[in-house]
């Protein structure tokens, strides 16, 4: 009988421990190559959910802690006032898609209109911009036959534009969904998370997983509120120009608002259909009203954003800023949630508790 040495007993078991690693990795791989396809809705999923988990416990607690019913009332709260409007979306691109392609069979019914009266009354460069305004109006039809050869890849950018406004909306609606079943987990999910981070880096990780769970919130709150600051604004704004269907109009932008893709998306047709209706004036002001309420994205989301963070607003900002350049969208939320993780773990590592925003 062969006697085992004391070499090969401690080379077995590591073998057995690099074999059992391989495998553990093997199996962690092969699940996320499975769920890579859904990586990007599971991830607004958690986002949703995370966001809207102390309204979920607020509202259980009203009806008697019935965890399920409540977040099942909020996913079907978040269909209604999200995805209805937004599924209006493709649609419409597509419908505009196809007015803009029958525009190019017939050229002479499109026209500059003459300049306003009161355009002349301003002083010292009204007649100026009058006079060449009238000249462009008499040029305008050569000036869009010049423009064919370009509107056509434009209708092209229109439609593809429109494809996948249809596929964020599939997107959106799979992320409401997880987001439902995430709150009606919260419980067991939220402890999940909290046993990751203590067995990874103990008392430190734990409180990683706070400030994670923090920064999300304080994202996805700004990215709403600002959202809804735009369409009321959006709808005021149109029901001012005489615009019809001003509140659903101010929806749709809530709805562009909250896909990032900005309000221009709703402003843009609306001041070239007033435009085309001869009301000059309120094609100008729809015009100058959607530059500025598209400007002010930048300014009151961050705002926002740094509010309930816990981290200074200048990490929350170059989160925002670098995640949306490097990935897109969803970089909006996993930016300031890096920054403001690695801020914190730096302060730990210098010893001393990072200073709160004031």
């Amino acid at each position: 009988m062969r006697m085992t040495t004391g070499v090969e007993k401690p080379l077995g078991v590591w073998a057995e421990r690099v074999v059992g690693l391989l495998l553990i990795g093997l199996i962690i791989l092969a699940c996320f190559w499975i769920a890579w396809p859904l990586m990007g809705v599971l991830a607004w999923g958690a986002l949703i959910a995370v966001a809207l988990f102390p309204l979920s416990r607020r509202l259980a607690s009203m009806i008697g802690e019935r965890t399920k019913t409540a977040s099942l009332l909020i996913a079907l709260i978040l269909l209604v006032l999200v995805i209805v409007p937004l599924s209006y979306l493709p649609g419409s691109f597509n419908r505009a898609t196809e007015a803009a392609s029958a525009l190019t069979n017939d050229w002479t019914e499109l026209k500059l209109p003459p300049p306003p009266p009161w355009i002349s009354d301003f002083p010292l460069i009204g007649s100026t911009i009058g006079e060449k305004w009238s000249r462009a109006a008499e040029a305008s039809r050569n000036m869009m036959a010049s423009l064919k050869p370009y509107f056509g890849p434009t209708v092209q950018w229109l439609a593809a534009l429109g494809a996948s406004l249809g596929i964020a909306v599939v997107q959106m609606l799979l992320a409401i969904i997880l987001a439902g079943v995430f709150l009606a987990t919260q419980g067991s999910t939220k402890e999940t998370f909290h046993t990751i981070g203590r067995r990874l880096g103990g008392p430190t990780g734990e409180s990683l997983v706070d400030v994670a769970v923090r920064t999300i919130r304080s994202v996805v709150q700004g990215v709403m509120g600002t959202a809804l600051i735009q369409s009321a604004l959006s709808g005021i704004g149109f029901a001012i120009a005489g615009v019809p269907f001003a509140v659903p109009l101010g929806v749709l932008c809530f709805g562009t608002a909250m896909l990032q893709i900005g309000t221009w998306l709703i402003w843009i047709p609306v001041a070239l259909w007033l435009s085309y209706q001869g009301e000059t004036g309120w094609a100008i002001f729809t015009t100058v009203a959607g530059i500025v309420i598209n400007i002010l994205d930048n300014v009151i989301k961050p705002l926002l954003i740094g509010r309930g963070a816990g981290s200074p607003i200048w990490i929350i900002f170059i989160g925002v800023i670098g995640g949306v350049l490097t990935m897109g969208i969803i970089g909006i939320f996993v930016g300031p949630l890096v920054m403001a993780i690695g801020y914190s773990i730096v302060g730990n590592w210098l010893g001393e508790q990072a200073p709160v925003r004031d």
